[in-house]
């Protein structure tokens, strides 16, 4: 986006289109500059439909993918009136990902349409990443798959760089708040493997008062975890979160924390 600031703008009535600058030609090559053609566009492969809509697009003058997420508010225009849609949300938690060094997607373009204050559609596009696996593929259909030396290697690497990540973003107030294995990719370059945040229109900025919202995002990475690992395993990757000099009580809170967060909506795997 060319101005940060110009994505917490807020539009009453009518349309808004924020575009990164050097990618106006993106949208001009799949006919996205006409606005009255967002609500209806439909090329290339459809990964998701219905009320949210996410389709994968080929560029055809340059052949780089693209992807392009529609929320349509058609049953209750209400949900979303003099607040920030989720396009928007998740545009601005992209960028603060960015400020503080947490790898993530590149924006193209963000549109909304409202008429007084009511929301009925807001859209947003972004460029695919290069060599990138969600990290529930990349952990049954690639690391399990390495050397087993390979493998414990990677892993440490890897786990080490995420929960770095967490407690990063966490420090500087910035929460997913839907950090699930399919909302992590795994960019390989070279021997180096870097997890990337991505699909985050629930995130916020909140500096203080902020403990639940800590248990909120351990749990949903501990969700998909408890296929894979014991209990004690996470316990003591907590310790990677938490910091060396952390004590065995604040550990013990916040995995019994987590593990009542958990209990709302309990895993399959505690179901079986």
């Amino acid at each position: 986006m060319s101005s940060s600031s110009s994505l917490y703008r807020y539009i009453f009535h009518g349309t808004r289109l924020n575009v990164t600058p050097e990618e106006r030609k993106s949208l001009v090559a799949i006919g996205l500059d006409n606005t009255h053609a967002w609500s209806s566009f439909a090329e290339g492969q459809i990964l998701s439909r219905g009320t949210t809509t996410c389709l994968k697009v080929t560029l055809p003058h340059d052949g780089d993918v693209i992807y392009f997420k529609r929320y349509k508010y058609t049953k209750n225009p209400w949900e979303f009136f003099l607040r920030r849609s989720k396009a928007a949300n998740e545009a601005i938690n992209y960028q603060r990902f960015k400020k503080i060094g947490i790898p993530t997607l590149d924006i193209i373009a963000l549109y909304e349409q409202r008429s007084l204050g009511l929301l009925h559609l807001a859209c947003i596009i972004t460029k695919e990443l290069k060599n990138t696996t969600q990290l529930n593929h990349f952990y049954t259909d690639i690391l399990l798959k390495m050397p087993k030396d390979e493998q414990q290697k990677v892993f440490k690497e890897l786990k080490e760089k995420l929960f770095q990540q967490i407690r990063l973003a966490h420090h500087e107030g910035v929460f997913h708040l839907d950090l699930k294995w399919r909302n992590i990719m795994v960019q390989q370059e070279g021997d180096q493997y870097t997890p990337i945040w991505i699909d985050c229109p629930r995130g916020v900025h909140r500096r203080f008062f902020n403990y639940s919202l800590k248990v909120a995002d351990l749990s949903g990475l501990a969700r998909k975890a408890l296929l894979f690992f014991s209990s004690q395993q996470l316990y003591r990757m907590l310790y990677l979160y938490l910091g060396e000099n952390a004590t065995k009580k604040e550990a013990r809170q916040l995995f019994y924390d987590i593990k009542k967060h958990l209990e709302r909506r309990p895993p399959k795997v505690w179901r079986n």
